[in-house]
């Protein structure tokens, strides 16, 4: 792993541009840090350190957020979506020893564009979120998220259809992710990948997260519900585009 010593006041500054920047757009819309702050990151430390370090931040940053969107959050498609993630994740992991993860992956981020460009051409697109809906859009973002690790992404394109409030949106999202990044984060633990280099990194860097969040949390209650959505659309376009684009160019 690199070591922050190793780094010029240059790399120190783009990384501390990038986490910035991955902040606020986690503290509007409540997902894209780690893809953003991912992305990159690896122009200058090694992708096995970028993504725990990522995941690190997540969790923090969902315990940042939380206070202030506990009231907004779904408890019950929340509830649901964990349990048919039990449901869908070993799914995705038999399919994945049979399937080449990259086809997996640009088959998953081609179906998320074309989804996507849909939304934003369609914006009346919306449906009832009932506890069946839930369930399965769960068990597809299990499968998706044992398959590639994607699941994220599919869920946030299935609340962007969902008849519910940009902030109820929002905060399940974090609630969510802060529940998946966890389970990730004591698996690292466990196999000793959180080292001493990681901890300084986030100890550094919370001031910029905070920062970030908190700018972006306040550009969010200012926002329409309509901004939101298309805000959302786009991001989660540009975010499948540039997964497509890396999958072409490795």
């Amino acid at each position: 792993m690199t070591s922050l010593v190793e780094l010029s006041a240059g790399e120190l500054a783009f990384c501390a541009a990038v986490l910035l920047v991955a902040s606020y757009i986690r503290g509007y819309s409540g997902f894209g840090f780690s893809a953003v702050l991912v992305a990159g990151a690896t122009f200058v430390i090694e992708p096995a350190a970028a993504v725990p370090l990522a995941l690190t931040f997540e969790v923090l940053a969902s315990l940042a957020q939380g206070p202030s969107i506990r009231h907004e959050i779904r408890w019950p498609d929340f509830r649901l979506l964990l349990a048919a993630a039990i449901v869908g994740n070993p799914i995705g992991l038999v399919i994945l020893t049979t399937v080449d993860s990259d086809v997996l992956r640009g088959v998953t981020l081609a179906v998320l564009l074309a989804l996507t460009a849909g939304l934003l051409v369609n914006h009346s697109a919306r449906v009832h979120p009932t506890p069946l809906l839930v369930f399965s859009v769960g068990v597809v973002a299990g499968v998706v998220n044992g398959a590639t690790a994607m699941a994220g992404l599919v869920l946030v394109l299935a609340m962007s259809m969902a008849a519910i409030s940009a902030a109820e949106t929002r905060a399940t999202l974090i609630a969510y992710f802060f529940a998946s990044n966890l389970v990730v984060i004591v698996g690292l633990f466990v196999a000793g990948e959180l080292t001493d280099e990681l901890f300084w990194r986030v100890l550094l860097g919370i001031p910029l997260l905070v920062a970030g969040i908190v700018a972006g949390s306040l550009m969010f209650r200012s926002t329409s519900e309509t901004a939101f959505r298309r805000v959302t659309l786009w991001l989660l376009a540009t975010i499948a585009i540039v997964g497509l684009g890396r999958l072409l160019l490795a």
